[in-house]
């Protein structure tokens, strides 16, 4: 089974938990994405198992994906 974590403002924007979309295998990270309610644009970095990956990876059994926005500092 595959994870998910949602970091930052990110979490403001989630409608649905990855509970309820479904099972995340054979997604990829963009329809996952989508599912979830999220703004695809404000999504800067996804990381999968530790190590950064497209949006068009497609999720397999076992995944940790983590999905990162941009941070805006000044």
């Amino acid at each position: 089974m595959a994870t998910v974590e949602v970091v930052g403002i990110l979490k403001d924007y989630v409608k649905h938990s990855p509970h309820e979309i479904g099972p995340l295998e054979g997604k990829t990270i963009l329809e996952m994405i989508r599912l979830l309610g999220l703004p695809g644009d404000l999504v800067a970095f996804v990381m999968v198992n530790g190590a950064q990956a497209p949006k068009a990876y497609r999720i397999r059994p076992g995944d940790s994906v983590k999905l990162l926005p941009f941070i805006g500092g000044g």
